[in-house]
């Protein structure tokens, strides 16, 4: 029980500290929360901002990034296999884990896909499958086709998290946490067939358009996060953080009645549930293919999938490592999955300490973090951590004055990446 304890204080420490910037951004008493002011005062809407003209370098800079990433997996196969090989062996090799099962969904469909005479793969949501197969009408190759739309994604999706940057942080810290995503250990799975660079792309452009108040484009993003994983419908919190803010509850009424606030926010709440139709489509296929809209639930035991309160996630990866700390599992896997939990919850208590950053992403990150750590069988929290864009903000805000600081997080990040992609190509169990 103790240890259960003592791994939940962290973060109920972080929620309080969070409601409290929350409570900030609502309107709370300056006197009672004058250590947690929010001073993102929303979105600028200045041309400058509209046009970002660094956009285009920073999506060519991200797939230059994805193109050496390549070079070096092919290399790597290239250097382990034992005789020559040519360059479509050398992807072939690269299709490994879920890899192999979107390629055959997007081929076969969720109906034809099967195993055992099973749904399975019912698990796997359906934006990114539908767009790899729409794409294969023009690109015959499911794999290269997928392989192009995650890369894009990815590289649209920094240009989102530089936008976002930017506007809280400055030009050079939205470049810094460009780099820091795109160094990051596992980021190599952006350029893999599989969603990582899809939920990247939808979640930041969902994001964005939530800080800047921006409803309608908001919907359209929040809908297709959600129909990419079912963590996508987490977009929900930081817009439902920043339409409170318009309102300001907690203060009192200057110029219009609370009564008008609150009607015109009731106005937006349809928009704001729109990624609601995100799952919902998903609970149609569901339906369609299996008869019942909750069979990923079942679904989701064969792959050991549950839900499982985090403190027990902690304890139950530790006995993993210790059972298998001499074998590949053991440092390929269980080691990582360890380690980033605390990595990322220090990171998040540094966004709270900083006074740029706005609450909204200071609670997506929070609720993001809990989301994917709180998994029975947690065997890619390094993947899912990938996409959690407003991490890799708050370390280039920590790092923004600390030059030595930043360039040996930088050098640690390309040294494990380049670590973790050998440990993939060599068929070891990351995924």
């Amino acid at each position: 029980m103790l240890p259960h304890l003592l791994l939940t204080l962290p973060v109920l420490l972080c929620l309080i500290a969070l409601l409290l910037r929350c409570a900030a951004a609502w309107g709370a008493s300056p006197k009672l929360f004058r250590r947690f002011p929010a001073l993102w005062d929303g979105p600028q809407n200045t041309e400058e901002e509209e046009r970002f003209p660094e956009q285009r370098r920073i999506f060519l800079t991200a797939l230059a990034i994805r193109l050496l990433v390549l070079f070096a997996a092919i290399a790597c196969v290239m250097l382990q296999a034992k005789e020559s090989i040519s360059f479509q062996e050398c992807f072939q090799r690269l299709e490994l884990w879920d890899v192999r099962h979107y390629i055959n969904l997007a081929d076969q469909g969720y109906s034809g896909y099967q195993e055992d005479g099973q749904h399975l793969f019912l698990v796997f949501f359906p934006c990114y499958v539908w767009l790899v197969r729409l794409l294969s009408w023009v690109i015959p190759n499911t794999a290269l086709a997928g392989a192009l739309l995650s890369t894009f994604c990815y590289a649209w999706g920094c240009c989102w998290v530089y936008k976002i940057g930017a506007q809280c942080c400055g030009k050079k810290t939205a470049e810094d946490a460009v780099l820091f995503l795109s160094l990051f250990p596992y980021s190599f799975f952006f350029g893999t067939v599989m969603t990582e660079g899809l939920f990247l792309l939808t979640t930041s452009a969902a994001c964005y358009c939530a800080l800047r108040h921006k409803w309608a484009a908001y919907a359209v993003w929040g809908c297709l996060s959600a129909m990419t994983r079912m963590t996508g419908l987490l977009v929900l919190v930081p817009a439902a953080v920043e339409l409170l803010k318009t309102v300001q509850p907690l203060r009192p009424p200057a110029g219009q009645s609370l009564w008008a606030a609150w009607k015109a926010l009731a106005r937006k709440i349809p928009l704001l549930l729109c990624p609601l139709l995100g799952t919902l489509s998903y609970l149609l296929l569901n339906f369609i293919v299996d008869g019942d809209a909750f069979a990923f639930v079942t679904h989701q035991k064969h792959w050991y999938q549950g839900p499982m309160w985090i403190s027990k996630v902690v304890v139950t990866l530790w006995n993993y490592l210790v059972k298998n700390f001499g074998n590949t599992l053991g440092w390929a896997i269980w080691l990582p999955e360890l380690l980033l939990l605390p990595a990322f919850f220090l990171l998040l208590a540094a966004g709270i300490r900083n006074r740029k950053l706005p609450a909204s992403l200071l609670a997506y990150g929070f609720c993001y973090l809990i989301a994917n750590y709180s998994l029975s069988w947690l065997i890619s929290g390094g993947r899912y951590l990938s996409c959690g864009f407003v991490f890799f903000l708050f370390l280039a805000a920590l790092t923004e004055n600390r030059p030595t600081l930043r360039r040996l997080l930088l050098a640690g990040e390309a040294v494990f990446l380049g670590v973790m992609l050998s440990a993939y190509v060599s068929g070891a169990q990351i995924m």
